[in-house]
C-alpha cells in the first residue's frame, strides 16, 4: 500500500502571452471602430442616474473573468471560425441599426461583436467557461425607458389599491389621485425603473456568485425582478401614508427620496440575506477540456494571427460601408414644399421647443396660425430609409 502525494499533479496551462495580447489588442480597436456607438452608451451613463451603473459593467466584468484565471489559465484557446461568421451577422445587423439611427440595437450589437471576436480567437471552450461573465456585458446597454409607464401604472394603481383597503377615501384621475389630506400625482421618478435596473443586476450578479446550480440562479434572478416592483409600489404607498399622517408635513421633500432608498435598500438586503440561507459555496465544477495536451511549440501562432486579422477586417467592414452611405452622392431628392390651404398661414414660431429628428436628409420646419389658433408643422425626409 502506498501512501498519495500532498498534492495532485496540476493540469497543464496553455500559453496565454499572445492569444491574450492579441484579444486585447483586437477588442481596443473593436472599441475605436465602433465608438460612436459606445460614445453613444457613455454619453446615456453620464447624464442619467438611472443607468449610471454602465461604468461599473466592463470592470465587473473583467473581475469575474480574472475570478476565474486558474480555470481559464487550463483552456486550450482554439480560433473558431464560427466566432467569425456570428462577427459578421451582428455587424450586418448593427449597420442597420446605426442606418436607422437605433441606437440600442447598435448597443447590442456592439457589445454581441465582442463576445463573437472572443469566440473567433479563444474558442467556444473559453466563451462557455466564462459564459456569465462575458454576458454580463449586456447590462451596460442603456435600456429600459419604454417600462416606465407600465410602471407608473402599476404603482398608481397598488397605491390606490392599498389606501382604499386602508379606508382612506380616493378619487383617481389617471396617473393623478387625490385624498383628503392632499392631492398625489405619479411621476416618472416614482415608476421604480431606476430600483428596478439596480436590482435585477446587483440580483442577477449576487445569483451567480452565490449559488451553483443554474436553477437557483435564475430562481432568484426572477426575484430579483419581481420583488422590486412590488417594493417600489409599496414605497409609494407608504410615502403618501407618512405625509397623510403627518398632515402633509413629512415625505414630501427631500425626504421623499430618502424615505424611498431606505426602504428600497432594506428590501434589497432582506432579499439578499433571505436568498443567503440557500448559498452554495466553492466553485462550479464545468465541464473541462482535456488537459495534458497542451502544444508544446507554436504552432498555434499562425491560425490565430490570421483570424485576428480576419476579425478586424469582418468587423472593420461595417463602418466602413456605413460611412460610404454616409459621405457618397445623395440622389436627387425631392423639395419639401408646403402649401398652407383652410385659412391657415405661415407665422413665426410661438415655441422654443422642436421634435429631435436624427440624420434627416431634407426637412422643414414650418409653424402656421388660423384664427388665434396655432400649429407646428414638421417634414422630414430620409433617402436610405
Amino acid at each position: 500500500m502506498s501512501a498519495l502525494p500532498d498534492s495532485l499533479p496540476a493540469a497543464p496551462r496553455a500559453d496565454w502571452l499572445l492569444p491574450g495580447a492579441l484579444t486585447a489588442g483586437v477588442l481596443l480597436i473593436l472599441a475605436g471602430l465602433f465608438w460612436p456607438t459606445f460614445h453613444s452608451m457613455i454619453e446615456v451613463w453620464e447624464r442619467s442616474e438611472t443607468f449610471a451603473h454602465g461604468y461599473l459593467i466592463f470592470p465587473i466584468s473583467a473581475w469575474l473573468i480574472w475570478r476565474q484565471r486558474d480555470e481559464l489559465a487550463r483552456v486550450q484557446p482554439r480560433p473558431d471560425l464560427r466566432g467569425l461568421i456570428l462577427l459578421a451577422v451582428v455587424g450586418a445587423g448593427w449597420m442597420l441599426a446605426d442606418a436607422g439611427s437605433v441606437n440600442v440595437v447598435a448597443q447590442y450589437a456592439f457589445i454581441a461583436m465582442l463576445i463573437a471576436a472572443i469566440w473567433a480567437l479563444l474558442g467556444w471552450t473559453f466563451v462557455w467557461t466564462a459564459f456569465f461573465p462575458l454576458m454580463f456585458l449586456f447590462f451596460a446597454v442603456p435600456v429600459g425607458e419604454f417600462l416606465i409607464q407600465p410602471l407608473m401604472g402599476v404603482t398608481a394603481d397598488f397605491t390606490v389599491a392599498m389606501l382604499q383597503a386602508t379606508g382612506i377615501p380616493v378619487y383617481r384621475e389617471g396617473m393623478f389621485f387625490s385624498i383628503p389630506s392632499g392631492d398625489w400625482s405619479v411621476v416618472e421618478g416614482c415608476s421604480g425603473l431606476r430600483y428596478l435596473i439596480a436590482s435585477v443586476t446587483l440580483g442577477v450578479l449576487y445569483a451567480y456568485l452565490t449559488y451553483r446550480s443554474w436553477k437557483r440562479r435564475l430562481l432568484f434572478s426572477i426575484a430579483a425582478v419581481v420583488v422590486p416592483v412590488f417594493a417600489n409600489s409599496g414605497r409609494a404607498y407608504m410615502i403618501v401614508m407618512i405625509a397623510h399622517l403627518s398632515d402633509m408635513k413629512l415625505a414630501l421633500g427631500v425626504d421623499h427620496y430618502i424615505y424611498g432608498w431606505a426602504f428600497f435598500g432594506l428590501v434589497m438586503l432582506l432579499l439578499f440575506w433571505i436568498g443567503g440561507f440557500w448559498r452554495e459555496d466553492g466553485q462550479a465544477t464545468p465541464a473541462q477540456p482535456e488537459h495534458g495536451k497542451l502544444p508544446a511549440d507554436r504552432a498555434g501562432t499562425r491560425p490565430i494571427l490570421l483570424v485576428a486579422v480576419a476579425a478586424l477586417v469582418v468587423a472593420g467592414l461595417w463602418p466602413a460601408y456605413a460611412a460610404w452611405l454616409s459621405a457618397r452622392p445623395l440622389p436627387a431628392m425631392p423639395e419639401l414644399q408646403i402649401e398652407a390651404q383652410g385659412g391657415w398661414q405661415p407665422a413665426a414660431s410661438f415655441t422654443g421647443w422642436a421634435p429631435h429628428w436624427v440624420g434627416a436628409d431634407r426637412q422643414v420646419r414650418q409653424s402656421y396660425s388660423q384664427a388665434g389658433r396655432q400649429v407646428m408643422l414638421e417634414l422630414n425626409y430620409y433617402v436610405t430609409q
